[in-house]
């Protein structure tokens, strides 16, 4: 007697019912140990303990708000702390200027480059036979930015990443969708290897959109934007988590300072 076989539609339902099992089993499991602390203070709580391990973040916010100091320190804390090495990939601030933030905030960067710990990729300046060339199409392009990641993950053990900022790709390539697929290429490379990264833009003058040029959000995992507001004599700082998948996380902004020890959120 032949066995009576389920419809189509029933079969697929129970895959997807144990399939669903299985996620929320691994989602409970990621919860509790497949984090990646920043290690600055005050953020972590937020987060419900640190980023998603492999996953790409976007900081956005207007110039001065802190989003290249936020970027460094996720990267300074990861070695100093965590045993992590990390890369920075430099678009727009020179090496030499990030090492002396570095030394502003008594971070001993160079001992951890030093280490292997760090790595500064400075893509300010670029060469095209003798000449010194700012970044542009003629001497810079996306297979190189590539290849250049991928040497650097797998060689150094690289596992935490920053771009900063990937807004200046928009602006040296005029096809938006080109540079949105390109970096998706590059995000995905950094999920295969377990790279936590922070990619940085920023806020256009468009109050209705969290960064320049409205896509760059689709690329991450969350969002985190920075903004300072004048306030009498001063600058008040803020930090907001504005998008963050699967993770519950504080909803409203909060007060950072920045001090010689680097980025708190306050209250």
């Amino acid at each position: 007697m032949s066995r009576k076989r389920k419809p189509r539609s029933e079969s697929l339902l129970d895959e997807l019912r144990r399939r669903t099992k299985v996620f929320e089993g691994e989602a409970e499991e990621e919860q509790l140990s497949d984090r990646t602390p920043t290690g600055i203070k005050g953020f972590d709580e937020l987060i419900q303990g640190g980023l998603l391990k492999g996953e790409t973040y976007i900081i956005s916010g207007v110039s001065g708000a802190g989003k290249s100091i936020f970027s460094l320190e996720f990267l300074y804390r990861g070695a100093s702390q965590f045993d992590e090495p990390g890369l920075y990939v430099t678009f727009e601030e020179t090496m030499q200027s990030l090492l002396r933030n570095g030394n502003n905030f008594e971070w001993n960067l160079g001992s951890l480059i030093r280490n292997k710990k760090l790595l500064i990729a400075d893509f300010t300046m670029m060469t095209l036979g003798d000449t010194a060339l700012t970044l542009n199409p003629e001497a810079f392009n996306l297979d190189g930015l590539f290849i250049t990641l991928e040497t650097a993950v797998k060689e150094l053990g690289i596992k935490r990443v920053v771009l900063d900022p990937v807004s200046v790709l928009f602006l040296q390539y005029p096809n938006i969708g080109v540079i949105r697929r390109e970096l998706n290429i590059i995000s995905s490379m950094l999920r295969r290897n377990n790279c936590t990264s922070i990619f940085v833009t920023e806020t256009g003058t468009d109050q209705t959109k969290i960064t320049r040029f409205g896509v760059e959000e689709y690329l991450a995992n969350g969002v985190i934007v920075l903004y300072w507001e004048a306030e009498d004599d001063k600058r008040n700082r803020y930090i907001e988590v504005f998008k963050m998948r699967g993770t519950a996380h504080y909803a409203g902004r909060r007060r950072i300072s920045i001090t010689n020890d680097g980025v708190s959120v306050i209250y």
